[in-house]
């Protein structure tokens, strides 16, 4: 990475051949418009001059990257290739003051922003053609406090560019461990900011039920420090602080969306005395070589126990794949922990499943929860089409598992593969009021977030493969009650209830009171469709990412 590298293209240049790479007769290599939106874009008149551009750059502790940048390639390509998009520079930013600066340069121009930590994004959010891209990947602070007066096992401070497996780390040299995702390579911006589920979410809640505070630069680059009991607005050149006691923001940011309503540049979160854990994998096929259901009475045994008598204490994956062989069509894989010791009365709550299904099953104990992730392993970079709906209590039937054998077994035309993961919520998470957060409610009722996808090759045109990805996604809302933010469809006609329930209409307001021109906006995040001005009608702003 160079420093500055804006500095390498003289005025005229860089906007023409930024505008050339990004850009064909008006739209982007994507066909979607870019001069009706109200954003201005590379090649434009509105577009900063080269002098302007360059001041900019060596104001930043970080880098800068253009599409030139030997480095580009790194920090454009998303985990979901099929989304990966072209910024026109990105700012791999080192400090608060950086993205401060950010936000206030493209305030200045009216560029647009988009925000990104890791990349796991499955519908593009966190990118864009010809955006100025915040990267916080590079913002890795921590610092843990173990006397809080918030929470008794102490709190964590963190970065928004860490990673998972590194707070995992850090937390059990502590002799703590924390709400999270299991990939190893997430960050914690959009994961967080939509809700987060985890391993160990049924013990201990949603990664917004375990959200104390967050630092978060706003649409107009103001310094903000929100939590449950006050607002608090830091003026960075007077040293000043106005503190309110509206904490509608902090509503708002748990589980409304990824850099909807700012950047969160830092999270504080309750930590957990870590413990001894069991691990539980068992494996089922689907149909046998004949094609019956040999795998119908496996899922429901669990299932029915997943949706009465489970302890909160076993949490982890429902797995569903279209491996198959001579012996088998379809695999179904359990992963399932338990946080606590083997023998306690919540480890036997799985016997009524475990008796019936020993020899299919492994089991082993766990030192702690680090040692338990330290076998999970990611999935980079694939080409993937994703839907969810949220599994309510007895949502597991014969049509349910119909439609999940036809989707995973069926012999389409198509080059397509297909597979589910079902991650188990209820527990903790349902001890919430629904109201508490932005999240769906039915995150709160709900036993399974229950996320599929299907996969074909990398052409970038328009297929029939997405036509049937996005038939097949509403099928599958039709089993459960909402979806999970950060695990949709892009084609979701009525996206605010799938979302959010009831909860729109106030995050739309708070939206407005925060960032009135929409200076934050993506695919189906609150405002999406009016446009620069929310107060408003407008016309209706052509689908745009960003996330947090």
């Amino acid at each position: 990475m160079l420093k500055n590298t804006l500095t390498v293209f003289p005025s005229t240049a860089s906007t023409v051949l930024i505008s050339l790479l990004l850009c064909s007769g008006g739209k982007s290599i994507y066909g979607l418009p870019r001069s009706d939106d109200g954003y201005c874009y590379p090649g434009q008149s509105c577009w900063p001059s080269w002098h302007e551009e360059l001041v900019f750059a060596n104001s930043l502790d970080g880098d800068s990257l253009l599409p030139t940048s030997e480095a580009y390639a790194n920090y454009t390509i998303m985990i979901n290739t099929r989304v990966t998009k072209y910024p026109y520079v990105i700012v791999l930013a080192q400090s608060l003051s950086d993205v401060i600066k950010c936000v206030k340069f493209a305030n200045r121009f009216n560029i647009r922003l988009t925000i990104r930590s890791s990349g796991h994004d499955y519908i593009g959010r966190s990118t864009g053609d010809g955006t100025l891209q915040i990267n916080l990947s590079k913002m890795q602070g921590l610092v843990f406090d173990l006397t809080s007066s918030r929470h008794a096992d102490g709190e964590l401070t963190a970065q928004s560019g860490n990673t998972w497996i590194r707070i995992y780390e850090e937390a059990s040299k502590h002799g703590r461990t924390i709400v999270g995702g299991s990939a190893h390579t997430v960050s914690m911006g959009g994961y967080t900011l939509g809700g987060g589920h985890s391993p160990i979410g049924r013990k201990f809640g949603l990664a917004v039920d375990n959200l104390l505070e967050v630092e978060m630069v706003t649409a107009n680059g103001t310094l903000v420090y929100a939590n449950a009991q006050s607002t608090v607005f830091v003026d960075l050149e007077t040293g000043t602080n106005t503190t309110t006691g509206n904490t509608d923001i902090f509503w708002a940011v748990r589980g409304g969306g990824g850099s909807t309503f700012g950047i969160v540049t830092a999270f504080t979160y309750k930590l957990h005395m870590d413990s001894k854990m069991a691990r539980l994998t068992c494996y089922y096929a689907l149909k046998d070589p004949y094609g019956n259901d040999i795998g119908r009475p496996f899922l429901k045994a669990f299932n029915d126990l997943l949706s009465t008598t489970l302890a909160p204490e076993w949490g982890g994956y429902e797995i569903l794949t279209a491996t198959t062989d001579k012996n088998y069509r379809g695999i179904i894989v359990l992963v399932l922990n338990h946080f606590g010791e083997w023998g306690s009365p919540s480890f036997n709550t799985i016997w009524p499943f475990w008796s019936k299904f020993l020899d299919n099953c492994q089991a082993a104990n766990v030192t702690n929860f680090l040692d338990y992730e330290k076998t999970v392993h990611d999935d980079l970079y694939y080409h993937t089409y994703t839907f969810n709906t949220l599994m309510q209590p007895h949502g597991f039937n014969d049509d349910w598992y119909n439609f999940i054998s036809t989707l995973l077994l069926s012999n389409f035309s198509m080059p397509i593969g297909a597979g589910c993961t079902g991650v188990l919520i209820g527990g903790a998470i349902g001890k919430t009021s629904s109201d508490a957060t932005a999240i769906h409610p039915s995150f709160r009722t709900g036993v399974m977030s229950l996320t599929c996808g299907i996969s074909w090759d990398g052409r970038l045109e328009v297929q029939p493969e997405e036509t049937f990805a996005a038939y097949t996604a509403d099928k599958l809302l039709t089993f459960g009650q909402g979806t999970y933010f950060n695990e949709p469809s892009e084609h979701l006609p009525n996206w605010k209830t799938d979302y959010w329930g009831g909860h729109y209409d106030r995050l739309l307001a708070i939206k407005r009171k925060w960032d009135p021109t929409n200076v934050f906006t993506c695919l189906h995040c609150v405002g999406s469709d009016l446009g620069r001005d929310l107060h408003g009608q407008g016309n209706v702003m052509p689908v745009g990412p960003i996330i947090g």
